[in-house]
């Protein structure tokens, strides 16, 4: 057989990689012959080793994605046992094959991959026996062991290349795939939208009102829903009844004063000048009346934003503070020394000094201490309503010995009230069932809910009285509705007769090559959708939220074949399709195989390997 090329020494590489490092921190590198195979393919055995390489290199590679060391239990949910097993049945289904039609690969080849490893490598940069050795010896494998399943690799990757390495894709199926994806289209259209429509809209009669919630009944009727009874202890709950230290209160005050005092600020703009002299003239002239600071501002080419500081502090201003602060609001002071040079400075408005006084931010600390005293009073509280659920106590029997309280709710996938609002509690509630017991769990404010289902109510329509707000706003909606559907048709008809003098009340908008996918401005979400589902020429209504767009397509266009995009494009699809043919085309001849050879597993050689891993 021929030397292997490129492609094969990529694989070859592979399988060192997995070989060296896989294995690396494996504790039980040879499981010996006591426990047999893990199975077989036709007349090839799968070795247990094999198997447990494998697992290894599936794991590295899933603890590498996750970032941290996944345990092999939380592994095995992950699927990592099924990966594992089916590498090994693929590698000796082919192994199981090649043996069979007797392709093989020479010693000379596997001896020239074998010095091409990186891995195999000395200082010399050379293949170094003693570095090949010392590999092998760190993956559990000797010098034979190795060549061999060096030997059996290279054979697979010869025969995955003769099922499936000349596929190419039918020059057809590309054409049609590039016409699909490059077509255009122009078209001519008009969007009618009821914020277009008048206003006033009129209300229902209590007939209309009575038919249209029995035609649409199913929109006001609430779903299958869990009856059930919770208890819940939040800290908004408990917080009036726990203690707060008043000394703590006030040392809480006074580590925080800047969170209650704010000083004196201005709202400043600040005109720069290269030198005092320029700065002392504009001013000069400012002061004159010959001037105004906007005029002094475009002198220098400059907008207002640009001379804007936004509210500043005295210290903010350095050395021009004092006299900033000292002027009146809308004066001009200056030229004051700034960091940026000579500058003067406009006081727009004074911002005075803020103060909350201890008695006034009193009420919102003791909420905080309270509400925080009240989070650890309820952690406490948890373990023991727990204990006390668990010994048999019904939920009524915890609200009515402790500060828990009870509620019902009809909930629902989508409910968003009461004790819903928490997510947490739509978690749980969405997945109870009548089997399970009440346990607490944690709210995202610190408090703590236990629930159980009653019972399920069959979906029932909601009172007329109890919805009648709803189904006014929604008749309202049809009518509306109604009314640009049919001022849609009256427009299509007249774009249909070319009636030009009818349309001119409307706005056209057209637009040319119009790709897939394209979104046109303010036209409902499935436009370019349906264009492309038109005959040319055709005139069409296409329904949006709100609003309804009236369309005819006025040309289709292929894409130019030659074109540098689609020719790129091309060499795209044949490449993406001619691998998806290859891998389809393997995958189906590998099914074969095993079918045709038979795959035969063996438990409890497969458990202990496991065994070994957790």
């Amino acid at each position: 057989m021929a030397k292997s090329g490129k492609g094969s020494k990529i694989v070859v590489w592979a399988l060192v990689g997995g070989l060296v490092a896989g294995l690396g921190g494996f504790g039980v590198t040879n499981f010996g012959s006591s426990l047999g195979n893990v199975g077989s393919v036709g007349k090839t055995p799968i070795p247990v080793d094999a198997y447990a390489r494998a697992l290894r290199g599936e794991l590295d590679a899933l603890s590498a994605q996750m970032g941290t060391t996944v345990s092999f239990a939380d592994a095995a949910q992950m699927g990592v046992e099924q990966r594992a097993l089916g590498q090994v049945v693929v590698g000796a289904t082919l192994d199981n094959e090649t043996g069979r039609i007797g392709v093989s690969v020479g010693d000379k080849s596997v001896a020239e991959q074998i010095m091409d490893i990186p891995a195999f490598k000395g200082a010399s940069g050379k293949f170094d026996r003693e570095t090949y050795k010392f590999a092998l010896d760190r993956a559990g494998l000797n010098e034979s062991e190795f060549e061999d399943q060096l030997r059996r690799e290279s054979a697979r990757t010869f025969l995955q290349g003769a099922v499936a390495g000349a596929v190419k894709p039918s020059q057809d199926y590309i054409n049609t795939l590039l016409t699909y994806i490059g077509q255009q289209r122009d078209v001519t259209y008009i969007v009618l939208n009821t914020k277009d429509m008048p206003t006033d809209q009129p209300l229902p009669t209590d007939a209309q009102v009575e038919a249209f919630y029995q035609e649409h009944i199913a929109d006001f009727t609430l779903p299958e829903r869990k009856a059930i009874t919770y208890i819940e202890m939040t800290p908004s709950m408990l917080a009036d009844s726990v203690e707060v230290d008043q000394a703590m209160l006030q040392q809480a005050y006074d580590d925080n004063k800047d969170k209650y005092y704010t000083p004196e600020r201005r709202l400043v703009e600040r005109l720069v000048y290269p030198d005092a002299e320029t700065a002392a003239a504009a001013k000069t002239r400012l002061d004159a009346g010959e001037v105004t600071f906007e005029d002094l501002a475009k002198e220098r080419g400059l907008e207002l934003a640009d001379l804007d500081l936004g509210d500043v502090s005295l210290d903010d201003l350095d050395s021009a503070g004092e006299a900033v602060f000292a002027a009146a609001a809308d004066t001009v002071v200056g030229p004051l020394d700034s960091n940026f040079g000579p500058a003067l400075f406009r006081v727009n408005a004074i911002l005075p000094e803020q103060v909350t006084t201890f008695e006034e931010a009193e009420p919102e600390l003791r909420e905080e201490f309270a509400i925080d005293r009240a989070r650890r009073v309820i952690e406490q509280k948890a373990e023991d309503l727990n204990d006390m659920l668990a010994a048999g106590a019904t939920l009524e029997e915890l609200a009515s010995e402790t500060e828990a309280k009870v509620g019902t709710i009809e909930y629902y996938d989508g409910l968003t009230s009461d004790i819903a609002g928490y997510p947490e509690f739509r978690d749980i509630a969405g997945a109870l069932s009548n089997e399970d017991f009440p346990e607490i769990h944690q709210l995202n404010d610190g408090g703590i809910f236990a629930a159980r289902v009653d019972g399920t109510l069959e979906p029932t329509p909601r009172p007329l009285d109890e919805v009648r707000d709803e189904v006014v706003l929604a008749w309202q909606s049809a009518e509306m509705q109604a009314l640009l559907r049919a001022e849609a048709e009256t427009v299509k008809a007249a774009l249909e007769a070319n009636n030009m003098a009818t349309l001119d009340a409307y706005t056209i908008e057209t637009a040319q090559h119009v790709g897939r996918g394209q979104m046109l401005p303010n036209t409902p979400a499935v436009l370019n959708a349906h264009i492309f589902e038109m005959e040319q020429g055709a005139i069409d209504l296409v329904d949006g939220e709100e609003k309804i767009a009236i369309v005819r397509l006025d040309g289709v266009s292929d894409p130019d074949m030659e074109s540098e995009e689609v020719v790129q494009m091309r060499g795209f699809l044949e490449q993406q399709a001619a691998s998806q043919t290859a891998e389809a085309l393997f995958q189906a001849y590998l099914t074969a195989l095993r079918d045709d050879a038979g795959v035969q597993l063996n438990q409890t050689a497969m458990n202990a390997v496991k065994a070994q891993f957790q």
